[in-house]
């Protein structure tokens, strides 16, 4: 797993998890912001940036158990702050669910794990949507009609990860349902969302901080799914700053 290490080196460790077909980059502004304060290990999580992809198609606890071994084996860590930005909060809730979790204090950002309140009009346009893709589909004669019916019917991701050769693990992740277990998160927990985010919307971490009992939920108005990352870089550090205060680092 490739990763990259900044600040203080004898800091206490903070531990950065980026977004689906994202990379460790994204958390480059937050970290130059925190500077000397912590030990900041930025992570290519496997399939992205330098990090090949798992042999197997990986689900998210797949994802948690082995980014937990490789940060004790290779790094020496056991204990850490750990801040996930969509995808890479989905697997930070996994890793705070483990019995004998490494998270001091778990930061989501824009993250997903729990399914939205889809309107029942919507629900059943999904639904034909599904049926109307499928249909055309089996009748597709190549390659290259089935992929301008993704680009039609898809997601960008779910396009996009035909060409990464994720398919199989973007489908497991995006189909999961982490509703169940958040209750089994005991350490110290903020979700923090972009009011305009459309991927991940609000009402998602308003769920999740609901049901994790030791949670704080923050939103930020006028950003995205993205710009959380970069317009809220000041509020991520801050917040930060006061996670480290707190375990007294």
């Amino acid at each position: 797993m490739n990763y990259e290490i900044l600040g203080n080196k004898d800091g206490f460790p903070i531990v950065f998890g980026h977004g689906w077909a994202r990379d460790h980059r994204d958390f480059i502004p937050v970290a130059e912001l925190l500077g000397d304060r912590a030990k900041l290990v930025l992570l290519d999580l496997p399939g992205f940036g330098a990090s090949p992809r798992p042999e197997a198609a990986w689900d998210t606890q797949d994802y948690a158990k082995a980014t937990r071994d490789m940060l004790e084996q290779e790094l020496g860590l056991t204990r850490y702050i750990w801040v996930g930005h969509s995808f890479g909060g989905r697997v930070g809730l996994r890793m705070a669910q483990m019995s004998d979790s490494p998270v001091a204090h778990l930061f989501v950002v824009a993250g997903a794990g729990v399914p939205r309140e889809v309107p029942l009009t919507q629900k059943w346009r999904g639904k034909l949507r599904s049926w109307q893709f499928k249909r055309k589909k089996a009748a597709a004669s190549s390659e290259e009609d089935i992929i301008a019916l993704e680009k039609q019917f898809g997601s960008a991701d779910y396009v996009a990860s035909r060409e990464s050769g994720l398919r199989d693990i973007f489908i497991k992740a995006v189909q999961e349902n982490q509703t169940d277990q958040l209750a089994s998160i005991t350490c110290p927990t903020t979700f923090l969302y972009g009011a305009n985010d459309t991927e991940t919307p609000p009402e998602i971490g308003k769920k999740m901080h609901a049901l994790v009992p030791n949670s704080t939920y923050l939103e930020c108005p006028e950003y995205d799914h993205l710009t959380i990352l970069s317009r809220g870089r000041h509020q991520m550090t801050l917040m930060l700053k006061e996670a480290l205060q707190e375990l007294g680092e």
